[in-house]
């Protein structure tokens, strides 16, 4: 069974306990007997509700006990008032309205008290203690509320099965104190009158919590036997209700016992009710949102009539006064009411309009709220989902890459990489923007030498975006500059990438300039200041700031080709945003331009610098491994991703199977040895960390690398504590690929060796 079928479950047999246990056949009887004043119209209009209530029509239901309420108050009937609210709690309970079922049960315990009737304040406890009994916080009060049902029930000792001790003994199961559930058990037994016939039970509810409470103590043997009586008393009461909420947890229990046989037959009809029940379900479902619209138009068109009725109450009066007012007094004055009342119309309607500019303003920037939250959620989707059919591309377009029948189209595919490559950069874009708007962004505080972080992104730019350029790139430090700082690195790092590849962008041919120079604020704190200056196209002072707006680009007809997504500078600032600092640009047209932000550093300590981890790449010997005659498994449920991996590593030479499921992945392995499998992480079925445990449960020594198009870090600690070896993200470095590969086999063959 789901846990949403439990959680359902759950209302709805508490119901059916407050209805059948709470107001049992004899109740009827009773107030029938002890209601002999002429209340034969009050006891007419309770059974039509009880009709009523049964065919599921709720909100005629709580319309005639409108009426029985008013009647009732009437005569000053306490009996038929605590019935009334008692029935009110119920329907809205049927509602799923939990609040007002709370608070009608509250009063039905009131008018019960009025009454100075003990049987009808036993109920009432007993119902408003099932309706705290669901909620964990308030639990205590309803043991409370049962115990006084309880102590009611004994003193009166009418042979009325005791209910109250069989909620008291179940609450006590939930918390694990199984004395007093023993306790409770026993006495609720004892009320138990074998040849009463009950409309629902309890022997049943006895039995299952007998076999609860066997099962806590470790006694298997007295539970099976209680809850196989409990099986057969379902079977053959046909109570759909219970054998939903208990067969499939007695199937486990049998078959952990070791009776397959029985287990099976227990699990079949389980699966019988509960096809059933879900067709049933969905027709209720439709009754009870059928039933809620009906309420909530017969509410409306109450109010409606009310309004309407309250308004010709007030224009009658107002007319009233107005013809006392007109007969006795002068012209002048009637002016003078004329322009009062014109007064009064005319603030009303502007206090009116100023309401509903102030509603409209509020739903506005709701809808404005709801629109920014939607975009955040959009992105972060969008760039995750796109990496997936990306490593597709990409793959492919290594596969033609090495592929010396297709020389010829050696700049067409030059092209088609760049193209990629580019699309990937605006998917990292718009998954940092997304990261950036989210509350959970943390910034990673460590000591890194900021020289050598500027010498490296220098590097970076000669290596790639200047090969063809014809734009320098110079960098200026000054000695005021502290070697060794804290701080995050890789944010800065992504800050100065960001700043000085929009330089290069717009400067087609010139020089770009990283400056930093740090001034001394205090003990152990340096304010660095970086500015990065290009002598590029500039840009207009009226759209300076607009330059900093997300997907904004300069409307420039000599640098078309040097547009991207307007996401760099966005980023930029809102990263500085989060260390506390601000991005400043001058600039002018024809001129170039100056960016510049300052940063405040704490110098790093000596033991800070010893304690920060070094990136150390352990030796592994004889890399990269020869794939010749290497068996790998993809489990991927794409085919294309399948087919391009795949490719990859035939070419190397390797024998490659592929699974498109966990299933079948296991299946494979059982059967075959492999030297390495490549897991996808999302896939219908088993996902990648499911299939990967099932496999260490059989197989401990081969290395198992994640394929996944997340970015986010607690898809590597998921995928490690499941026993994957390594995770690469989609779409992958081709060069790290292999590296990943060979790493994990060389690792493998040594251990071997």
């Amino acid at each position: 069974m789901s846990p949403n079928l439990r959680k359902n479950f759950g209302p709805f047999i508490l119901l059916i306990l407050i209805v059948f246990y709470c107001c049992p056949a004899s109740a009827f009887v009773f107030f029938k007997n002890i209601q002999q004043k002429p209340g034969v119209s009050l006891e007419s209009q309770l059974d039509s509700i009880f009709t009523v209530t049964d065919n599921k029509d709720y909100e005629t239901a709580i319309e005639l006990i409108g009426k029985l309420i008013k009647d009732s108050e009437k005569e000053s009937n306490f009996t038929y008032l605590f019935h009334s609210y008692n029935l009110l709690s119920i329907n809205h309970a049927n509602l799923r309205d939990s609040v007002p079922a709370l608070n009608y049960s509250k009063k039905a315990l009131y008018y019960a008290k009025l009454s100075q009737n003990d049987t009808l304040i036993s109920w009432a406890y007993n119902n408003l203690a099932a309706d705290l009994s669901t909620r964990k916080e308030t639990r205590n009060q309803a043991l409370e509320y049962y115990k006084k049902s309880l102590n009611i029930q004994r003193r009166l000792n009418d042979g009325e099965f005791y209910d109250a001790a069989l909620n008291l003994a179940e609450l006590y199961h939930k918390s694990g104190d199984y004395q007093l559930m023993r306790k409770y058990l026993e006495e609720a037994q004892e009320s138990y009158d074998a040849d009463y016939i009950y409309f629902d039970d309890p022997l049943i509810h006895l039995e299952i919590l007998w076999g609860d409470y066997y099962l806590a103590l470790k006694s298997e043997y007295r539970a099976l036997k209680s809850y196989n009586h409990a099986y057969e008393l379902i079977e053959s009461q046909k109570v759909d209700y219970l054998a939903l909420d208990f067969y499939e947890r007695y199937a486990k229990f049998l078959l952990k016992q070791n009776y397959p046989e029985k287990a099976y037959e227990v699990q079949k009809r389980f699966q019988e009710y509960y096809t059933a029940q879900e067709s049933l379900k969905a027709k209720e479902t439709y009754q009870l949102a059928q039933a809620k619209f009906e309420a909530a138009e017969a509410r409306r068109e109450r109010n409606q009539a009310e309004l309407q009725q309250e308004i010709l109450d007030n224009d009658l009066k107002r007319k009233k006064i107005q013809a006392v007012l007109l007969a006795s007094i002068i012209v002048l004055m009637i002016l003078f009411l004329a322009y009062l009342f014109y007064s009064e119309r005319l603030r009303l309607g502007l206090i009116k309009n100023l309401k509903i500019k102030n509603k409209n303003l509020e739903q506005a920037k709701l809808r404005a709220e709801k629109s920014e939250r939607a975009k955040t959620r959009f992105f972060s989707t969008l760039s995750h989902e796109m990496r997936t059919p990306l490593y597709g591309v990409t793959g492919t377009i290594t596969i033609f890459e090495n592929n010396p029948e297709l020389k010829k189209y050696r700049e067409e595919i030059s092209s088609l990489r760049f193209s990629a490559d580019h699309l990937l950069e605006i998917i990292n874009d718009l998954l940092d923007i997304s990261k950036l708007e989210d509350d959970s962004f943390k910034l990673v505080k460590k000591s890194f030498n900021i020289k050598l972080l500027v010498e490296d992104v220098i590097n970076s730019f000669d290596r790639n975006r200047l090969r063809n350029s014809q734009c320098f790139l110079t960098c200026e430090v000054d000695r005021s500059v502290p070697n060794y700082v804290m701080g995050d690195a890789r944010r800065i790092k992504q800050v100065l990438l960001n700043i000085i590849g929009n330089a290069i962008k717009f400067t087609p041919k010139g020089v770009v300039t990283l400056r930093l120079s740090s001034k001394h604020v205090e003990s152990g704190k340096h304010q660095v200041h970086f500015e990065i200056e290009d002598d590029g196209i500039g840009i207009p002072k009226e759209k300076q700031e607009a330059i900093f707006d997300e997907f904004s680009q300069l409307e420039d007809l000599q640098l078309r080709e040097a547009k991207g997504t307007g996401l760099g500078l966005p980023i930029v600032r809102k990263l500085l945003h989060k260390m506390g600092a601000d991005i400043t640009v001058e600039s002018e047209p024809g001129k170039g331009s100056l960016f510049s932000f300052d940063l405040l550093l704490d110098e790093a300590t000596l033991q800070q610098v010893a304690n920060t981890p070094k990136k150390v790449v352990q030796p592994v010997k004889e890399l990269p491994v020869d794939f010749n005659g290497k068996r790998f498994l993809i489990v991927d449920d794409n085919k294309i991703n399948r087919l391009v991996t795949n490719r990859i590593l035939s070419n190397f030479k390797a024998e490659v199977n592929e699974a498109s499921n966990g299933k079948e992945a296991i299946d494979l392995i059982k059967n075959q040895d492999y030297d390495l499998i490549l897991m996808d992480i999302n896939m219908p079925g088993l996902n990648g960390y499911q299939t990967t445990q099932i496999i260490r449960e059989f197989e401990l020594d081969v290395p198992i690398i994640a394929l996944t198009a997340s970015v986010e870090n607690y898809v590597i600690r998921k995928a490690q504590i499941c026993g994957m070896n390594d995770v690469i993200t989609k779409p992958f470095n081709t060069e790290k690929f292999f590296k990943a590969i060979s790493e994990q086999i060389a690792r493998r063959s040594q251990v071997i060796n």
